[in-house]
């Protein structure tokens, strides 16, 4: 079959990232992992097309992504920090990101000034330390470890962490030597969360502060818990899961209102930009924003094809400058698999929706959340070995409220910096809803069965991927879909 020039780039890219993914997928599975790799391209290949030089093509690309992925390797030297494991070391460093601040403890990511890769630090939660501070630190340096299966090491090798340190001496050398921007907008993103304090209720407060501005930490335990319960944590969590699923809610709601179009989608943007400069710019809060425009352009662009060609030329770019998120980022996994849901797999769910009201863009809401659900359930299972079997009800009940409270939690927030009683009234209509959130959460997440502990396998894991692709595209059809294909979002 003759391939069209845009599915061609999508099964180069795709295929690209696969090479990406699989210099780890060797690593842990000593070789056969690379193999199998290599022969479910050469399969991919000849399932969509009978041009061998198209096939050769996939494989070059593949070899490509392998070899690319190999140069973020560390070479362990004198220069890195892995050198020097169960070593009593002094060091100076720069805080590089916010702090993360629970269980009574507080966990530094630090640069140290001389050495390559990063080391994350435990100390206790007094004195507090922030980021843009300079410190000097001795303490014996550990190997990150797996942890009852988890691959803890890898996953803080995604963010070039390759050591810890626990029980440091710790001296502050200087301040505010950070990023100026990303120093402000922590500095703003914490001004924020005091005036909402100020103005609100707990725990009303620190629910408002987690979904107006991705802060957590302040939540309680317990409130955390039901959300994990209930499967709404992705509205208190900066990541692309969330952002798409938000992004998803604001373009129907815009559409309710008669918005049109394109108004809609430079105020969802700038939105968008807003909440990544008030999250702090990290880079799991730029990736989760990237990921939130592909949804906005892909149905901006309506064409199912040209999406498709968007949505994984933004993952070929993001793997770029870190492959490691491929595999060991479940951030970056959760957001790519909700927005494949969201672009491909909710037009299909809509239309079983029909008996749903049309009133505040239920339908279209309740059909994107459960495709996000759906598509990325089976990565649930086997990451987190749990199932919310409550999960598309609570978000139908839950996220119309979400969009209201971060719109009168912004009006809020800006009152309360001119008159902190005028916040507080605001400030009354923020907190019905937040509490309206917090009952509902409360009554699904007390039901006996309202979570179940499942866990798959990795063969599970892909197994459930392709039957997810055979019910989305149809066995075969993926690379033969016409190019006319709209998605309608104007019904």
């Amino acid at each position: 079959m003759q391939l069209t020039k845009s599915r061609n780039f999508f099964y180069a890219s795709l295929v690209f990232l696969i090479g990406l993914a699989s210099s780890d997928v060797r690593l842990l599975f000593n070789g056969s992992g690379w193999i199998t790799c290599l022969v479910i391209v050469i399969l991919f290949g000849l399932i969509y097309s009978v041009r061998r030089h198209q096939v050769i093509v996939l494989i070059v690309f593949f070899i490509l992504g392998n070899i690319y992925a190999g140069l973020f390797v560390p070479k362990i030297d004198e220069g890195h920090v892995a050198f020097y494991y169960e070593k009593e070391i002094k060091f100076s460093g720069l805080v590089v990101e916010e702090p993360n601040r629970s269980d009574g403890k507080q966990k530094l990511s630090v640069q140290p000034q001389n050495l390559r890769g990063k080391i994350l630090v435990w100390e206790e939660m007094y004195p507090e330390y922030n980021y843009g501070d300079f410190l000097e630190i001795e303490c014996q340096l550990k190997k990150p470890e797996q942890l009852d299966g988890f691959r803890y090491d890898k996953y803080l090798a995604r963010s070039n962490i390759y050591a810890l340190c626990y029980q440091p001496k710790i001296k502050l050398l200087a301040r505010d030597k950070g990023k100026f921007f990303v120093n402000a907008a922590l500095k703003t993103k914490k001004y924020f969360e005091s005036r909402l304090a100020k103005t609100v209720a707990e725990p009303q407060a620190a629910l408002i502060s987690g979904i107006l501005i991705g802060s957590r930490q302040a939540i309680p335990k317990y409130l955390l818990s039901e959300f994990n319960q209930t499967g709404l944590t992705h509205i208190v969590a900066v990541s692309g899961y969330n952002i798409t699923i938000m992004v998803a809610v604001f373009l129907n709601l815009s559409r309710y209102l008669s918005i049109s179009r394109r108004k809609a989608f430079w105020l969802v943007v700038v939105i968008l930009i807003f909440f990544a400069v008030l999250t702090g710019l990290s880079a799991s809060v730029i990736r989760a924003t990237i990921m939130g425009i592909v949804v906005l352009l892909a149905k901006q662009i309506g064409r199912i094809s040209r999406a498709g060609n968007l949505l994984v030329l933004t993952a070929v770019l993001m793997a770029l400058f870190n492959p490691r998120i491929l595999l060991w980022d479940a951030g970056f996994q959760l957001s790519f698999l909700s927005t494949v849901g969201l672009i491909y797999f909710s037009p299909k769910l809509s239309k079983y929706f029909t008996w749903l009201p049309e009133t505040f863009a239920l339908r279209e809401n309740f059909s994107n959340t459960l495709a996000a659900i759906i598509f990325t359930m089976p990565l649930v299972l086997f990451s987190f070995q749990r199932l919310s079997l409550v999960a598309p009800i609570v978000n139908l009940f839950v996220l119309p409220a979400v969009p209201i409270v971060m719109l009168v939690g912004f009006v809020q927030l800006v009152f309360s910096m001119i008159n902190l009683f005028a916040g507080q009234i605001i400030g009354w209509f923020s907190w019905l809803f937040a509490r309206y959130i917090i009952e509902v959460i409360g009554v699904f997440a007390a039901l006996p069965f309202s979570t179940i502990p499942i866990r798959i396998s990795f063969v599970g894991l892909m197994a459930a991927y392709l039957i997810l692709i055979i019910l989305t595209f149809g066995f075969g059809n993926f690379a033969r879909k016409p190019e006319c294909v709209i998605i309608n979002i104007d019904k």
